[in-house]
């Protein structure tokens, strides 16, 4: 098959490895690893045609070099020195590729104001503003570091991973560490974004990460949920480098 104006994305996180086939700005091909299934990553990498590769990656260094290695012809997004966006950033050498891949896809997209609302591990807001500049944003725990906080740190509290619906006032230990956690989350991401809305006109919110499909934006019709907005955004990067 013809690899020209294709292009491979690799976005290795924490837990799962998402891999993406691009072409003329179509995500063609598109596969999960977890972390047990190395072995099928590399056989999936080798029957890949491409041109061109980019890795984002918030594993260790010898887990980021050993996929690498896999591939030809692959840059890493992190080692980088120019991006479709600009950087106003105190500690650019901080700022996780996920974070700065998530705003560059933002802002491809609306070319205006963007923040994206990242829910995974960590709860994470991101913000682009009109001019292509991005400005930071913040990150809180995320569901399950919140539940393993309570139990990790206190005598008494059970170690928890419910997502469902959760009623105010819980009514039981277990109900109220549920109601606190999402409740919370939910509470927070609300204010987060008035006060976002508040202070920037025109104002367009991505919503991605593993976690999202537990929080209601589907009803909200200027909220766009994406989970692959990562891939989309080292897409963008790796077409400034092809």
């Amino acid at each position: 098959m013809n690899k020209k104006n294709r292009f491979l994305v690799v976005d290795a996180g924490n837990t799962r490895i998402k891999v993406a086939v691009f072409q003329e700005y179509n995500l063609i091909d598109f596969f999960v690893f977890s972390n047990d299934e190395l072995g099928q990553l590399k056989t999936r990498f080798m029957d890949i045609n491409y041109q061109k590769a980019i890795v984002s990656s918030v594993r260790s260094k010898k887990d980021t070099l050993w996929i690498m290695q896999q591939l030809k012809n692959a840059v890493l997004f992190s080692a980088l020195k120019v991006y479709p966006i600009q950087l106003n950033y105190e500690t650019p050498e901080t700022l996780g590729a996920d974070r700065l891949a998530n705003a560059i896809a933002a802002f491809s997209i609306a070319k205006s104001h963007a923040l994206v609302i990242d829910i995974g591990t960590c709860l994470k807001f991101d913000f682009v503003s009109k001019a292509g500049i991005y400005e930071g944003g913040s990150i809180s725990p995320g569901i399950q570091l919140r539940y393993k906080a309570m139990h990790t740190f206190t005598a008494g509290l059970p170690l928890l991973d419910e997502t469902g619906e959760v009623n105010l006032i819980g009514k039981s230990t277990v109900a109220c560490m549920h109601s606190g956690v999402m409740r919370g989350m939910q509470g927070e991401i609300t204010q987060f974004i008035s006060e976002y809305r508040a202070r920037f006109e025109g104002l367009t919110i991505f919503v991605t990460g593993g976690d999202a499909t537990y929080f209601d934006f589907q009803s909200k019709n200027d909220i766009f949920v994406n989970e692959n907005l990562t891939l989309f955004g080292l897409y963008n990067t790796i077409l400034e480098h092809a």
